[in-house]
């Protein structure tokens, strides 16, 4: 008697994975717009997604084209979680009208904080994104209007907006690990509970400088603590 052959178990994409993990935290298991459409093929070649036969009332140009299946939820349990680190605005930005968010943030405590992220991130699939009180998650390429608010002002995001944006990008689940303050960790958590933020204990702005040198320094650690 043959055996049957045992069927690959294929790899999935960093964005496909992401998508999945986004896809299993949404109330209505739908994969992010943002996902592209070689990855949402490739899912539902896989069993993992499922087409929408409708779009849902309000549809627009980011509403969603694909619904996690069953079969997909049980992948996501095996599947490791997306990392994503956030690191904070600054109050000290361009001059200029506008500019995208590489250029717009200048704070030397923004700097020290991208650089340990970059350092943590690198040789890895994981992302980087700022969190700004009024603008919420940012990449470096987001065009973005001076302004002039810090976290826990009046008119800071809200914690809807956080997540809506976290699943738009496919970070909503994600293991996230913020280098920043206790104001914006607690901004953070309003997408992420389970977030992990290192500097929780620490006294004050020389301790999180020491340890954000501590990640990009000679002898660097590889990793956040808790990672």
């Amino acid at each position: 008697m043959t055996a049957s052959p045992v069927r690959r178990q294929e790899t999935l994409t960093p964005g496909q994975r992401a998508g999945l993990h986004a896809a299993a935290r949404h109330p209505h298991g739908y994969l992010p717009p943002s996902v592209v459409v070689r990855d949402l093929v490739g899912l539902v070649g896989l069993g993992l997604a499922e087409p929408l036969e409708r779009q849902p009332d309000g549809a627009h140009t980011r509403s969603p084209r694909c619904r996690i299946t069953a079969r997909g939820v049980r992948r996501v349990a095996r599947e490791p979680r997306p990392r994503l680190i956030l690191v904070p605005c600054s109050a000290t930005k361009s001059p200029v009208p506008a500019a995208e968010v590489h250029e717009m943030y200048r704070g030397s405590y923004h700097r020290a904080a991208r650089r340990a992220a970059q350092a943590l991130v690198t040789g890895t699939d994981a992302q980087v994104l700022v969190i700004s009180a009024k603008f919420g998650l940012l990449r470096d390429d987001d065009r973005i209007l001076h302004y002039d608010l810090r976290a826990g002002q009046h008119g800071t995001v809200t914690g809807e907006v956080l997540r809506r944006q976290a699943h738009h990008l496919s970070v909503s689940g994600a293991q996230v690990t913020v280098l920043a303050g206790k104001t914006y960790a607690a901004l953070a958590r309003g997408a992420w509970r389970d977030l992990h933020h290192p500097l929780s204990h620490a006294r004050g702005i020389g301790d999180h400088l020491a340890f954000f040198a501590s990640l990009y320094g000679p002898g660097r650690r590889t990793a956040a603590p808790g990672h």
